[in-house]
């Protein structure tokens, strides 16, 4: 029944779900804009380089890691296809459990990762003591973070996604009234940023438990917790596997994205700052473009579990045309009003000019970008995380490759053009695949990796 009221009216099914989740993700870049803002007017780049490189090196931490959220939608959305309840609290419990596993090994190895991070990244000095001092308070959210990563992949598997919705709002507007509370009010800087982000993350954390228990009961969700299934080895063989490609996949992601802050960093501290406000952008950018992405996950996802590949081919084709639609919003937005967007965030005048150079960039980035997002949801949906992993090392090697002669020509123009060059190999690479691997897809019943 479900599924003849989607077919009757596609488009609101798809608005129902990736307009919730535009809104979810886009709550995340706008607290980023929030504590740009806030440490944007203090003066002199340092404090803004050092809340970029913070942000960087906590955004490779944790999106390392987001497999907890990319996995479980595919797995959850699957189970969902099948209508087997017992193997869908299965999957709630086994990335409950790597959640918060990862999250202990994390805290225990906090100071080793510091020393890496800054040893790869190589900040200026006045940058260095400032990054520090905002690692070692906020990597105490890093539990919470991984859980709210496995609760949101879950919400997004049952399409859900106004529960995604109220737990990201929950996230978003307590970082951002608690940064501006302890930094505008309060003026405890970097410091203060980092203790709204994890009072917040934990306050989420919470939200997102709550969630999963109105959404279930607690019956059902203690006896998921005691059931051998939830796990036997090779469940949880099945979600490694899984989440391993989508590991490495996005561990490559994060060195490319590291990789703009090393560069700029060793250009100034103005082109590091430069590069943090736009980094924010493209931020908003991707995290809206995923609405239609996580669409896609869900409503081909249950497709895919429930054996019909020609609705699963339906749905990519659907939420592509929205994708491609939100992309030139999005262009249209920053064409108009990016330099003004700029002026909002930082009164450092070097900051905007630099910023101002490269909007025809920011311009051009949501179109060049936007087949890479949908098509990771699409991969998602059919958890095929080997797809993900090959396409991304492909995109990936293209970036390293060019980085250097195009910096070295171009300055700063350059390191963003290779940004853009990466989008469109990843998309390009990831169509090809989807094109030659269609076969295979529509022979499957019930695909694995």
């Amino acid at each position: 029944m479900t599924q003849t009221k989607s077919d009757r009216h596609p488009h609101r099914t798809i608005i129902a779900i990736a307009f919730p989740a535009i809104l979810a993700n886009s709550s995340a870049p706008l607290v980023g804009l929030v504590d740009t803002w806030a440490i944007g007017h203090l003066p002199g780049p340092h404090y803004l380089a050092a809340i970029g490189l913070g942000s960087v090196i906590f955004n490779f931490l944790l999106w390392a890691f987001g497999f907890l959220r990319m996995g479980t939608t595919g797995i959850i959305a699957q189970a969902r296809g099948q209508d087997d309840k017992e193997l869908l609290i299965s999957g709630i419990w086994q990335s409950i459990a790597f959640a918060l596993g990862v999250g202990a090994v994390l805290l225990l190895a906090q100071d080793i990762i510091l020393l890496l991070a800054l040893r790869a990244l190589a900040p200026p000095d006045a940058v260095t003591g400032l990054t520090t001092e905002y690692f070692h308070i906020r990597i105490w959210a890093t539990p919470a973070a991984l859980l709210v990563y496995a609760v949101s992949g879950v919400l997004f598997g049952l399409a859900k996604t106004r529960a995604v919705l109220v737990q990201q709002l929950v996230l978003n507007i307590t970082n951002a009234v608690l940064n501006l509370i302890f930094v505008v009010g309060l003026g405890l800087g970097v410091a203060g940023v980092a203790w709204g982000t994890l009072i917040a993350q934990w306050l989420a954390a919470a939200v997102g438990l709550w969630l999963l228990l109105q959404i279930f009961g607690s019956q059902p969700l203690l006896a998921g917790l005691k059931n051998k299934r939830s796990w036997l080895l090779s469940s949880i063989r099945k979600l490694v596997a899984i989440n391993g490609f989508i590991f490495i996949r996005t561990i490559l992601l994060m060195t490319t994205m590291a990789l703009i802050m090393r560069v700029a960093g060793t250009m100034g501290e103005l082109e590091m700052a430069a590069s943090h406000v736009i980094m924010q952008y493209m931020m908003l950018i991707a995290l809206g473009l995923d609405g239609f992405a996580h669409a896609t996950e869900a409503l081909a996802g249950s497709a895919w579990g429930n054996g019909k590949p020609a609705l699963f081919q339906r749905w990519v084709k659907l939420t592509g045309l929205w994708a491609l639609a939100a992309s030139l919003a999005y262009t249209s937005l920053f064409w108009l009003a990016g330099n003004s967007i700029t002026a909002l965030l930082t009164d450092i005048v070097a900051v905007r000019v630099t910023v101002a150079e490269l909007m025809p960039l920011v311009i051009a980035l949501p179109v060049v970008a936007v087949a890479c997002y949908q098509f990771d949801g699409v991969f998602i949906a059919a958890t095929a995380a080997a797809a993900m992993f090959y396409t991304m090392a492909v995109a990936f090697v293209i970036y390293v490759l060019l980085l250097q002669p195009l910096v070295t020509h171009y300055g700063m123009r350059g390191l963003w053009g290779d940004v853009l060059i990466f989008m469109a190999a990843r998309g390009i690479a990831q169509a090809i695949w989807y094109r030659s691997s269609w076969s295979v897809f529509a022979t499957k019943k019930k695909p694995t990796e």
